[in-house]
């Protein structure tokens, strides 16, 4: 591949991973991102960790070996892609056989080194200061060159922006959601307020009482009393109005 090509499928791939909008049976940003990864030259086998409230909740390994170091990974609570998550910081070129790794993620390398991989880097997947998942590249040891790091960071913030973006689009539309519904229930109580006043010749305040009253004593919601008087026979019942003398 050309350097010019090269470029241009970088721009589509962050354009792609980037965008928050997935069609129907579109396969999914975190499974694009472990597949663009390996493609990186130097890359034998590539994985994502997500995680969701503190806690791994997906992990993704383009490879049989990849996708079980992930899980291995997410199990055990160890190793440099959980490491990357939890920090937010890289983790590049990692030596699996090293003494040094060995104490800190002693049951990760021996199953990593027993895949058949010896090294690993591992990129946090992040936006601002929202640390979502880690990007793990496994590789043979001083393998990967600096642009490779470089373009596999753009790739995991390119995730990272339109997991964030559609995050933040669907608790807009649940406060959003609730907002409405509070305000629906506002208009109900306002307009049975008024009903109930006018029915039994009471100050709008008076009524509200009356309502709550009710509402307490029966143990049911005020919208639910209110919706009671305005769709209920004036005449009769807890909220009829006044035989006339």
């Amino acid at each position: 591949m050309s350097a010019s090509d090269r470029e241009e499928s970088l721009i589509a791939a962050l354009l792609e991973l980037a965008n928050p909008a997935t069609g129907p049976g579109a396969t999914g940003p975190v499974e694009r991102l472990a597949e663009y990864c390996v493609r990186l030259p130097g890359v034998q086998a590539g994985g994502v960790l997500m995680a969701r409230d503190r806690q791994p909740a997906l992990t993704v390994g383009f490879g049989d070996a990849a996708a079980r170091l992930e899980r291995v990974e997410a199990a055990l609570d160890e190793g440099p892609c959980r490491d990357a998550w939890r920090t937010g910081r890289r983790l590049t070129d990692v030596p699996l056989s090293h003494p040094d790794c060995r104490a800190r993620w002693p049951r990760f390398t021996t199953q990593a080194l027993d895949e058949g991989f010896s090294a690993a880097t591992a990129l946090p997947v992040r936006y601002r200061s929202r640390r979502l998942g880690s990007l793990n590249f496994f590789h043979q040891h001083r393998a990967l060159a600096r642009r490779e790091v470089t373009t596999g960071q753009a790739l995991a913030d390119a995730v990272a922006i339109g997991l964030a973006y559609r995050r933040d689009l669907r608790e807009l539309r649940v406060r959003s959601g609730q907002l409405q519904a509070a305000l629906d229930s506002r208009v109900i109580i306002e307009q049975a307020k008024g009903a109930l006043a006018e029915r039994q010749d009471r100050t709008p305040d008076d009524a509200f009482q009356v309502m709550r009253g009710y509402a307490r004593a029966h143990q049911r919601k005020l919208t639910e009393v209110a919706r009671q008087i305005l769709g209920g026979p004036a005449e009769s019942g807890p909220f009829a109005r006044p035989a006339r003398r």
